[in-house]
């Protein structure tokens, strides 16, 4: 996988329908924080498919897993952009090509907020100096329109995304690191602040790690969407482990 020197939100990112793996692969011709989008499929996940090339992250499904929307970042001109990469087979999409994705005078930073539905894609575009801009994108005809006021700069615009139930019980409120809940809301995976991961037990309160290795430190983790699989970042490696235990 690739490395990163701060965020750049979802490196790894499973389909909402099935055990298929999205992740950013590091390739000889890669940067630091540019790879590329590639698939990985249960059970033996084997054979590597590449999707889309220059990602950099953001990775994120349509619901119905049609689509896998990603944040790029273009060798060319070191312009950000916000790509769509199909599943099926098709040729990856650059939803602002050339000069429309200098959106200010510096990087043109962007990212992806949501999914609306299947067809529509909301997304943030950089408008300035601490200065964000909300775009509605329609992903068959390529169209984007703004909505709502410009709004200031997100801390954690990049942020991992992580699963929680509405109220966090207090008996992990206090925890220092990452907490992202199963499906079931049954486990957590915990990344501790120095980068160990373990697995909490909800309905027990029991804790045991998971080896990702003596001197490997996680940044990210993610649960298939049946929670059979966990993926883990560990530095450059990525980690999958099984809980479809018989």
């Amino acid at each position: 996988m690739i490395r990163v020197y701060q965020p750049q939100g979802d490196l790894i990112a499973w389909s909402p329908t099935n055990d298929t793996l999205a992740y950013i692969a590091s390739t000889q011709g890669s940067s630091w924080n540019v790879g590329e989008l590639t698939l990985l499929t249960a059970p033996l996940f084997d054979t590597p498919e590449r999707l889309a090339t220059q990602v950099a992250g953001e990775l994120s499904w349509s619901p119905q897993a049609t689509f896998i929307s990603f944040l790029g970042l273009r060798r060319s001109d070191n312009l950000y952009t916000i790509g769509l990469a199909y599943p099926a087979g098709r040729a990856s999409r650059d939803f602002f090509p050339g000069e429309a994705a200098r959106t200010d005078s510096y990087a043109s930073q962007k990212a992806v907020l949501e999914w609306l539905d299947e067809g529509r894609l909301r997304v943030f575009t950089s408008c300035g100096i601490d200065c964000l801009q909300r775009l509605d994108i329609g992903v068959l005809s390529g169209l984007t329109s703004p909505t709502g006021d410009p709004i200031e700069r997100i801390d954690n615009l990049w942020a991992v995304t992580t699963h929680h139930p509405v109220t966090i019980p207090l008996a992990y409120a206090d925890l220092v690191g990452q907490l992202n809940w199963s499906p079931d809301e049954k486990q957590i995976a915990y990344i501790d602040d120095n980068g160990y991961v373990w697995i909490i037990d909800v309905n027990t309160s029991s804790l045991y790690p998971l080896d990702i290795g003596t001197y490997g430190t996680a940044t990210e983790t993610d649960w298939s969407f049946d929670g059979k699989y966990l993926a883990v970042q560990v530095d450059q490696l990525l980690k999958i482990f099984s809980f479809d235990c018989p």
